[in-house]
């Protein structure tokens, strides 16, 4: 899709649901990396704020906005806007809703820049605005329902039992096309949707909560 949809009306409809209001998020509209770099620092001092939802376009070599000048964030620039805030950074997440960007080697990058950093979540194949945007409501209407039953929940604790819901209800769509049969094409169905984390013990190495847990 060409034009530039928001997806404020998404997290509306989903606080509305879980809280009954429609300001238990912050939301951020940017079209260049200086507004992203802004935009992040300010959420990551936030004490309040665990998790941070990217929503552009995007590919293999990053993330893509639509200023004029039609920046590129790659991981390097985007793992440095997150390490702002040194040791009052509260954020232990990050979601892509990006196409293509949100594959293993970006997690792997991230986590070990980032020892603050607990999950990082996104795609790695073409993502429909549709079909991704309805994945994404999927993940936060999981999210805030459980987070809504247990307040002090560990981050890592829920987006694990997100990663159960969806395998259990959403598993054609967080498939990658190969994973649903579809061979090399990558317009057949399947958005190749991954929550990465480290493992748990003394061998630590990033997983995938989809697919090796």
């Amino acid at each position: 899709m060409r034009k530039n949809a928001s997806v404020k009306p998404m997290f509306d409809m989903l606080c509305d649901l879980h809280f009954e209001s429609l300001h238990d998020y912050s939301y951020e509209m940017v079209a260049t990396s200086s507004a992203l770099d802004d935009a992040i620092k300010r959420m990551a001092w936030d004490r309040d704020i665990a998790t941070i939802y990217i929503a552009a376009h995007g590919g293999a070599d990053g993330i893509h906005l639509h200023g004029w000048d039609r920046e590129v964030i790659t991981r390097k620039q985007l793992s440095k806007m997150l390490l702002q805030g040194g040791t009052k950074r509260t954020l232990k997440g990050v979601y892509l809703g990006s196409c293509e960007f949100g594959n293993r080697e970006l997690a792997e990058y991230l986590l070990s820049r980032d020892k603050n950093l607990q999950w990082v979540a996104g795609y790695s194949s073409s993502a429909d605005f549709i079909d991704g945007t309805a994945l994404d409501i999927m993940f936060f209407n999981y999210w805030f329902g459980h987070l809504s039953k247990e307040p002090e929940m560990r981050p890592r604790d829920l987006v694990e039992l997100v990663a159960e819901d969806l395998k259990e209800r959403c598993n054609g769509m967080i498939n990658t096309p190969a994973e649903n049969g579809y061979g090399d094409d990558d317009d057949a169905p399947g958005m190749g949707f991954s929550i990465f984390v480290r493992s748990k013990g003394r061998a630590s190495k990033v997983i995938d909560l989809i697919r090796e847990y």
